[in-house]
């Protein structure tokens, strides 16, 4: 995979980071919460990079640092105040996927400002934004919730996580689609 590939690295992030997770939970029964703190702030950095690359209108390269250096203090900020290691990181999450959310509508209205000469459904971009916003939109009420919901012990709450599980596919589906188109200059 070439260096810029970020949705191949963000895809081994996922796998390893989340892999770990369920070894430490399901089968030695250890905490595993510090490493949702590591994947949201992987994920985010990974798919900055992304958008930054894509993005080309205006000042979007320097706006998408000025966002993650931003999103990089308030999750510091939201470690040492308000969410530690050892609770799930909804605060974070929930930011990360409302920027993110935004990455993607800044990406088709570009498309639609400055329309390609080509087909733009059959470019990679277009699939693999199109499953980012998908997993981060439906996502986004089980990150903001998730927290409080499991701090109330909610009666079958893994349910949501069932949920997400089914939206991540959705995703995987999209980023497959999408490698299967070359990429555009």
């Amino acid at each position: 995979m070439e260096k810029r590939d970020y949705l191949f690295w963000f895809l081994l992030a996922q796998t390893l980071i989340n892999g770990y997770a369920i070894i430490l939970d399901q089968l030695l029964d250890r905490p595993n919460l510090y490493l949702y703190h590591a994947n949201c702030a992987l994920s985010f950095l990974i798919l900055s990079a992304y958008f930054r690359h894509i993005l080309t209108f205006g000042r979007a390269k320097s706006i998408v640092f000025s966002i993650l250096f931003l999103f990089s203090l308030f999750f510091i900020v939201n470690l040492l105040l308000w969410e530690d290691l050892s609770t799930f990181n909804s605060n974070s999450f929930g930011l990360a996927s409302l920027i993110l959310v935004a990455y993607c509508f800044l990406y088709y209205l570009e498309n639609l400002i400055y329309p390609k000469p080509f087909l733009i459904t059959k470019t990679r971009n277009f699939w693999f934004v199109t499953g980012i916003l998908t997993y981060y939109a439906s996502s986004f009420f089980i990150f903001i919730t998730y927290r409080s919901l499991t701090e109330q012990e909610i009666k079958d709450i893994g349910i949501l996580w069932q949920i997400h599980n089914v939206v991540f596919l959705v995703l995987c589906v999209y980023l497959l689609i999408g490698y299967q188109y070359k990429p555009w200059p």
